[in-house]
Order: C-alpha cells, then sequence, then structure tokens
C-alpha cells in the first residue's frame, strides 16, 4: 500500500490564472476567468531558500494542491506573489513581488532576492489567491572581506524514506545552523530493507514518476520545518537519479539513450523541487550545481559536483555496471591518467578559484569521501569503484594543487557511505608518515541502512589515517567554526524508526588552525 494516496483533483479546473505572463518573460498564455480557487492547501510541500549571497538569497515554493496527482492544476501559468521583511511577523515588508508558476515547471517559483542587507536575517512567504504558504526564514551571507569571528552550519547526506524518520533535520533545526550543506541522495529511486514507511509508487524513470518521489520526501514534516528554518546549499550524489550511475551510464539501463531520457527527467524534478538560482536552470541537458561562496574571512566553501561530468566507473563486472572494490593490480583503468571526477569545465574552475580568497579556512563539499581507504586485507590495495578511490588521476590532481600552492586550512566534507568517517587526508595514501594535506569528516546517513560494522573494523588497522569509523548510527555533522578552531560534532539518533528519537553527540573532533588532521576533542 503506498505511503500517499492521491487524492481527487483539487483544483477548480480554469480558474488559473489571473495576470498576464509578460512579466516573467513566458510569452503569450491564457489568461483566467477568476483568480485561482483551491480546494487543499497549494502549498503543501512547503517553501524553502537557498545559495545565499551577501545581497540575496534563493526563495522556493511549489503549488501542489494534491501533489501526486498531475492534473490536479491546469496546464496554465498561475500567479504567485511573494514578500520578503526583516520581522516574523511579515509587518516590515522590505522586497515583494510577483512570479509566474509554470506548468512546464511543476508549477515551481524560484525567485532570487537581491539588494537586501548582507550577514542579515530575513523572513518570507507567498501567496496565491486566497492562500498564504507557511513563514519561512533566510539569512544573507557576510561580503566576503567581511570580518567574521564565528560559524555555525550542518551538513548531512542519504535520507532514505522507506528506511527511516528524518528526524535528524528536527535536531538539526535546534542547534540553530547558520544553514545546510546537503551532500547527496536527498531521495532514493530504489527500495530495500524492511520499510517503516513508502515511496509513492514504483522506481521512478519518467518525469512524473520522479516529481512524485520528490513531493512524497518534500511531504515529510522534519524535511519541511528544517528547509523553512534556514538556507539550503545542495549536491547530488546517485540516488537522485539512479544507483551508481556515470554521466550517461547506467548499472540497469544499457541502451544509453533510454537512460539519457531518465537522467534528464531526474535532472528536472531536482530542480523544480531545490531551492537553486535561476543560473542553475535546467537548460535540456544538464543542470550546473557546482558553485563557490564565502562566508566573510572566515571560510570559504567549494560545492562540487561528482556525477554528472564523470568518466565511468573503471574495472566494472561483465554483470553490472556498478561500483565494486577491486585490487588495482587487477584494473588497467585504474592508471589511466586522463580519467576524470569533475570533468575540464569543474577541474579549470577548481584550479582558476580555489583557495584565492585568503580566507581562514578553505572547504571542499563532496558527495563522496575523499580519503583513501585501502578495503582488501593483505598486501593488495583494494579500491572501491563508485568513489574518489577509483578516480586516482582526478584524486591527485586536487591534492598536487593544495600541496604546490601551500593551502593551509582545507576540511573536505562528504557523505554517501552512510558511515561516519573522520581522517588525516595524506599527500602519499600509501606511507602514513607522510603530510597530511586536507582533514575529512564524513557523515552517516539521516536514514539510510548500512551493515559494515564487521567489514570497516576489519579494515582499519591497514589504514591507520582514519581516526575514526562508525556505521551503526543514523545521524547528521554539526560544525562550530572560529579562526583559530574547526569542532565537529557527529550528531547521532537512538533509534530512527520511531519519530521521537533522542539525539546526542557521539563524537567530536578539533582541527586547529595551522595543524591539519582532526583531533579528538
Amino acid at each position: 500500500m503506498p505511503f500517499y494516496q492521491p487524492s481527487r483533483r483539487t483544483l477548480l479546473r480554469g480558474a488559473a490564472l489571473w495576470a498576464a505572463a509578460s512579466a516573467a518573460g513566458l510569452g503569450p498564455v491564457k489568461r483566467a476567468l477568476a483568480a485561482p480557487v483551491f480546494l487543499n492547501d497549494p502549498f503543501q510541500l512547503g517553501v524553502a531558500s537557498g545559495d545565499p549571497v551577501a545581497d540575496g538569497f534563493v526563495i522556493w515554493t511549489r503549488l501542489a494542491p494534491d501533489p501526486f496527482d498531475p492534473e490536479a492544476l491546469p496546464p496554465e501559468a498561475i500567479q504567485v506573489a511573494w514578500e520578503v521583511a526583516t520581522d516574523e511577523a511579515m509587518k516590515k515588508i522590505v522586497a515583494r513581488g510577483n512570479v509566474m508558476a509554470r506548468p512546464d515547471m511543476a508549477h515551481s517559483v524560484h525567485v532570487d532576492v537581491r539588494g537586501l542587507a548582507p550577514h542579515h536575517q530575513y523572513y518570507y512567504r507567498f501567496h496565491c489567491g486566497p492562500a498564504v504558504s507557511r513563514t519561512g526564514r533566510a539569512l544573507t551571507l557576510p561580503t566576503p572581506r567581511m570580518p567574521v569571528d564565528r560559524l555555525r552550519f550542518a551538513f548531512a547526506s542519504c535520507s532514505h524514506l522507506e528506511q527511516g524518520y528524518f528526524t535528524a533535520y528536527r535536531d538539526m533545526m535546534k542547534q540553530d545552523p547558520a544553514f545546510m550543506l546537503h551532500l547527496g541522495d536527498y531521495i532514493y529511486e530504489s527500495s530495500w530493507g524492511t520499510p517503516v514507511r513508502h515511496h509513492p509508487g514504483p522506481e521512478p524513470v519518467t518525469l512524473e514518476g520522479y516529481r512524485a518521489y520528490h513531493a512524497a520526501y518534500k511531504m515529510d514534516p522534519d524535511l519541511q520545518a528544517a528547509h523553512a528554518h534556514c538556507p539550503w546549499f545542495v549536491t547530488w550524489d546517485d540516488h537522485e537519479v539512479a544507483n551508481d550511475y556515470s554521466r550517461n551510464e547506467s548499472e540497469t539501463m544499457p541502451d544509453p539513450k533510454e537512460f539519457l531520457a531518465r537522467k534528464l527527467a531526474a535532472y528536472k524534478a531536482y530542480y523544480e523541487h531545490m531551492p537553486l538560482r535561476p543560473y542553475a536552470a535546467f537548460d535540456g541537458s544538464q543542470l550546473s550545481l557546482y558553485q563557490r561562496f564565502y562566508f566573510g574571512d572566515l571560510a570559504e566553501f567549494n560545492i562540487t559536483d561528482g556525477r554528472q561530468y564523470r568518466d565511468p566507473i573503471p574495472c566494472q563486472s561483465p554483470e553490472k555496471k556498478a561500483g565494486r572494490v577491486v585490487d588495482i593490480a587487477e584494473c588497467a583503468e585504474y592508471f589511466d591518467p586522463n580519467r576524470t571526477m569533475f570533468g575540464k569545465a569543474q577541474e579549470t574552475w577548481m584550479k582558476n578559484g580555489f583557495a584565492k580568497s585568503n580566507t581562514a579556512w578553505n572547504v571542499l563539499a563532496h558527495a563522496l569521501m575523499f580519503t583513501s581507504f585501502d578495503q582488501i586485507l593483505g598486501p593488495q590495495r583494494g579500491v572501491f569503484t563508485d568513489s574518489w578511490g577509483g578516480y586516482p588521476s582526478a584524486r591527485r590532481k586536487l591534492l598536487d594543487m593544495i600541496k604546490q600552492r601551500n593551502i593551509p586550512n582545507v576540511v573536505t566534507l562528504a557523505g554517501d557511505i552512510h558511515s561516519f568517517f573522520v581522517s588525516d587526508v595524506k599527500d602519499n595514501e600509501t606511507d602514513p608518515a607522510s603530510a597530511t594535506l586536507m582533514s575529512e569528516f564524513v557523515g552517516t546517513s539521516i536514514s539510510s541502512e548500512s551493515f559494515n560494522t564487521k567489514l570497516f573494523n576489519s579494515l582499519l588497522p591497514e589504514n591507520p589515517h582514519i581516526k575514526f569509523c562508525d556505521d551503526t548510527r543514523r545521524g547528521y555533522v554539526m560544525c562550530d567554526v572560529t579562526k583559530d578552531t574547526w569542532r565537529t560534532d557527529l550528531r547521532v539518533v537512538d533509534n530512527v524508526r520511531v519519530r521521537e528519537g533522542v539525539f546526542s553527540t557521539m563524537k567530536s573532533f578539533v582541527v586547529e588552525n595551522g595543524k591539519p588532521g582532526p583531533q579528538a576533542a
């Protein structure tokens, strides 16, 4: 039985548009006979802010009186009003306007609000006809050179709807981060394990299917509240599309054209449901996600995309095109110096801009763990191919850039592996005595299962640069940053399969300015 059951059509058909769409640059559209009248709340998927800059941010919503009925709204643009205020009661309005919710974008809106004060708190909401959305909270960033003493933010990944509740988001908001980094697997396209709730239908392969999955996730009250609480920055991993995919290659769809259609449908649905800037917009062939932002003079953040542009997974088995552990001595592709994780354009972007701002900290935010992890016991060296371990040439380029430029205080953040990992990123992955070039923190999953405790524990003696590993608990990561120290708290829930789980800090680590490598706090 599906977790959500579609109700009857909820908008009075033909009552969609009350104003011309020329202001939004959409060209001619039908005029409405009357103002929109909804039988259900059209803002059921909530509101969100994201991609903040010093003078503004993006605010998002999607009109969806019945999120699981594709014909609940007519195929016409609908005008949505928005407003931004300095107070939660929305009395001191500082910006307002109208935007067209277009049917070809699932009636989602992305408003790029500008002209606001830097390093400031704001509130926002939407109106459509008589309906009013909940009020969300947004923040502008400090200007790049503005002196900043402290930053508190959260990062998380891997939230599987069926495998647990999203209580981590609830605890995260209690910790009051300035912003949230989501590092991939925001949704899962597939089902496994013992569910506590269910996806809204079979595995999606079409735009309609991915829209339904995003809607089901957005209906979770804790996720919705977390989006309303603070701005989000996002990147993706594989499950927003399909397990272990690379560029245009799929594990389960051998026909490239067939998979390309599925991938582009997933990309479009992702943009429709995320508070992304208009320049990121899906253009029919790609979605631009990698970006750089600065939190004053304290930290530079580089959010990367390790799926869309990378070469295929090396040394795939004949049975399926998916990640697996291989002995590198038996994998000729592993040593190909031309293989890329980021693609040429993203590599150039990194080379031209990374760590040139003179901030105290330089951050790389990935979906995939960067730390070297030998996964074969004994003298052989084993890597998991659907990770940075399968792309050693690309990995080496990034390390050499840090080494040659003598870039200080580099911290890398990742998800994907459903486990906490805290590590020194070494210059030479086979020499524990080599220099530590980066400090890495990998977060466990919000809810996705992992059963690798015995395996990971057996491998740790051969990976002495890994200072902590645990895959038994679900949760997220809080980071508290000052000019002198970077503190990381690993937050965990006692039971992800109940809505009232209790959170605590499993472990804390500190990196000191000028001394790469995490130390137990």
